[in-house]
């Protein structure tokens, strides 16, 4: 059967493109060999940021309560379920999104026999195009034992909490893991062989300590992993047991079957692509995780998909990854985007010194803004409740080249979380009249 393009993967730049493709007359197939909606449904962003809201329900409701006068009482009932339900959901969705784009969805694993065939569940399908989405997969360390531990796909769609838990990695994975884990009673300890979260700036990373180590989660930092032996992990820091291990330590690409006959290039993270997600073969696309990147997160991949998409129809796009938001899902929350190594300055506002924080309840964190020598917005670190939303507006300031002065003079709603960001700007012009000096 002939088709004009082929997708292989239905995971979020997957199911992205074929609806776009498909909504716009091209005759499409995705390919799946798992279940659609990929990582970030079935084992990423849905399972990991459900378990997070539920870990912080859990352990701040009653607390948020007494600030404000109510006496809230908690149990956990099985959460477990609703977690699948949504998954079942969401996963159901993208392929149903794929069907009425009138695309076709296919499940089996795509086997690439060359750059116009695909095979799918022993038949062979012709294409003009065909667009690579199978993202990425854990990457087991090199440790005598591993196969004693579970990945970070794999706690996620645990069906109980453990008594005990050793995490191996404190990167944001980790890190997320641990506290998830750690208010819902499990006794964690946490195991990175540098510094945990590293890449943030040293307040942010001093804050989310504190709050790790409130939550009775053990932080072994500079740690050197020996071997994993039954529920031990024997390291250079001593002894650790846990009923499960985990190890969180980074992820590799999940390259399809067949690839290697494309002949197309790769790098250290990936399929190497120009900026039209193009690879060096003409007719082959490379979207998602997949690709040779540094940001490796679901909504960098729903704009790989628009632009390769467009790209297919004919138009002429340019993907453009700046300002490119991050978050991490910890409470508190934090949020990243931009390049810190180009500011010159750093510029903090305090959640209690903001009204709206004020009246919630939740005042731990801050804002920080960094700008360059020509006061241009370059960085932006928010550590705090909301964060996930409030750090949008910076990487929109980012990505637009916004001053601080724009900043300082906009007028945002008060009272609002938001007003963290012109409070921050209005601190470079000594305006952050909130603040006792």
């Amino acid at each position: 059967m002939e088709y004009d393009v082929i997708i292989i993967g239905g995971g979020t730049a997957g199911y992205t493109a074929g609806v776009i493709l498909g909504r716009r007359g091209k005759k499409i197939a995705v390919v799946e060999k798992e279940k659609f909606g990929g990582t970030c449904v079935n084992y990423g962003c849905v399972p990991s940021i459900f378990l997070s809201d539920i870990s912080f329900l859990y352990s701040r409701l009653s607390e948020i309560g007494n600030y404000k006068g109510i006496e809230i009482n908690l149990k956990l009932n099985n959460f477990f379920s609703k977690r699948e339900e949504i998954i079942d959901y969401l996963s159901t969705a993208g392929k149903r999104l794929i069907e009425n784009a009138s695309g076709e969805t296919i499940e089996g694993e795509g086997i690439i026999r060359d750059n116009h065939t695909v095979e799918v569940n022993g038949r062979l399908l012709t294409t003009k195009e065909i667009i690579i989405a199978t993202g990425s997969k854990p990457k087991p360390p090199r440790i005598e034992g591993i196969e004693n531990a579970i990945s970070e796909d794999q706690v996620v769609r645990l069906n109980t909490i453990p008594s005990s838990m050793v995490i191996i990695g404190g990167g944001v994975a980790g890190t997320e893991i641990a506290q998830i884990f750690a208010k819902l009673g499990t006794k964690v300890t946490l195991l990175t062989r540098s510094k945990i979260l590293k890449e943030l700036h040293e307040e942010t990373r001093k804050l989310m300590i504190d709050s790790l180590e409130f939550d009775g989660i053990d932080i072994i930092e500079n740690s050197k992993i020996e071997k994993i032996y039954g529920e031990k992990v024997y390291t250079n820091k001593g002894v650790f047991d846990g009923e499960i291990v985990v190890y969180a330590t980074g992820r590799e690409p999940n390259y399809p079957k067949g690839f290697e006959k494309l002949n197309v290039e790769i790098g250290k993270e990936g399929i190497i692509v120009n900026e039209r997600m193009q690879t060096n073969i003409k007719n082959i696309y490379a979207i998602g995780d997949i690709v040779n990147k540094e940001k490796k997160v679901a909504h960098v991949a729903y704009m790989e998909a628009i632009i390769a998409s467009l790209n297919v129809l004919g138009t002429c796009e340019y993907m453009d990854y700046t300002g490119t938001p991050q978050v991490i899902y910890t409470d508190p929350q934090i949020g990243i985007a931009g390049e810190k190594d180009k500011a010159v300055k750093f510029l903090k506002f305090p959640y209690n010194a903001d009204t709206r924080a004020i009246i919630k309840g939740l005042r731990e964190g801050f804002a920080l803004i960094g700008i360059d020598k020509n006061g241009t917005i370059v960085y932006s670190e928010i550590i705090g409740d909301n964060a996930e939303e409030l750090i949008n507006i910076m990487a929109l300031a980012i990505r637009k080249r916004v001053t601080i002065r724009d900043l300082a003079f906009t007028i945002f709603i008060h009272p609002s979380l938001s007003e963290i960001l012109v409070n921050a700007a209005r601190g470079e012009f000594d305006l952050d009249v909130d603040l006792y000096k």
